[in-house]
């Protein structure tokens, strides 16, 4: 009977990759480049200097450097608020542009369909302005 394949394993019993070998010449290549059997892995890796529990210390910041980044994040919140105000500004002037370009019959159908009520003189721009409105109330899709 042939014990072959084979897993071979690097690293601990916690955390190891495997290999596989399919006859005796594979096994010996990888026996000689580090690989064992899973019951010769050490039980988990021995930590070394500059870490504490196993977490390396580089991961930490201070507390000054904490409260900075802290306060950046807030102005950065603040500002892309902002740029979202604006942003949702330039899109509504643009629909305007887009809306008086159409016929003042298709606003007063779109309004129609709305049951929104306009004067029967109202411009382009007004009736614009109510289907842009209408559509901010809107409940979005």
């Amino acid at each position: 009977m042939s014990d072959y394949p084979k897993m071979l394993y690097k690293g601990d019993q916690k955390n190891f990759e495997n290999s596989t070998a399919h006859d005796d010449i594979e096994e010996q290549v990888l026996r000689d480049s580090g690989w064992v059997d899973y019951i010769d892995l050490p039980e988990r890796e021995p930590v070394t200097g500059g870490s504490v529990s196993g977490i390396d210390s580089s991961a930490f910041v201070s507390v000054e450097q904490f409260d900075a980044l802290t306060e950046e994040n807030t102005k950065l919140k603040e500002e892309l608020v902002e740029a979202l105000k604006e942003n949702q500004k330039l899109r509504k002037q643009i629909r305007f542009k887009e809306l008086e370009d159409k016929p003042a019959d298709e606003l007063k159908a779109i309004l129609d369909g709305a049951e929104i009520k306009y004067k029967a003189n109202a411009g382009k721009p007004e009736l614009a302005q109510l289907v842009l409105d209408h559509e901010s109330q809107a409940p979005k899709k």
